[in-house]
């Protein structure tokens, strides 16, 4: 009960930050820290730097994430899942990434992640080893 309680609260609270620091624009200025990214693509490109960044939005992704992982602990009893998998490199994904590159990982993600939940158990090891095995 206090997982799907705590994880809903989590999920409600990343949606409203959403909302606010993404849909609205509001960046408060105790919220711009420097960071670490794998990849800054605003005017010019950083790889493997610090910038400084209002993490508003990437606070209220991480709580999203966070509350959904709650959610599927609860279900499953294990975080270690297709679906935990999936949400944990988004979120991973999502801290680590600014600018377009963010934008562009959003994409990607919108793009293979349906496959990946919905046939992931298809392909048994057999099949990729065979699969390989042909390449």
């Amino acid at each position: 009960m206090l997982l799907t309680a705590g994880g809903i609260v989590f999920i409600l609270l990343g949606l409203s930050g959403v909302y606010f620091f993404v849909m609205q624009g509001i960046k408060p200025a105790w919220l711009q820290w420097n960071v670490f990214t794998l990849c800054s693509c605003y005017i010019d490109t950083k790889t493997f730097a610090f910038i400084p960044n209002n993490q508003g939005d990437e606070l209220a992704v991480a709580f999203y994430c966070l509350g959904w992982l709650l959610l599927i602990y609860r279900s499953k009893r294990s975080l270690l899942n297709k679906q935990a998998l999936v949400v944990g490199m988004f979120m991973l994904g999502y801290l680590l990434l600014h600018g377009l590159a963010v934008v562009y990982f959003i994409g990607a993600c919108l793009i293979s992640t349906p496959p990946i939940l919905a046939f992931g158990d298809t392909f048994k090891k057999q099949y990729i080893k065979n699969w390989l095995r042909l390449k």
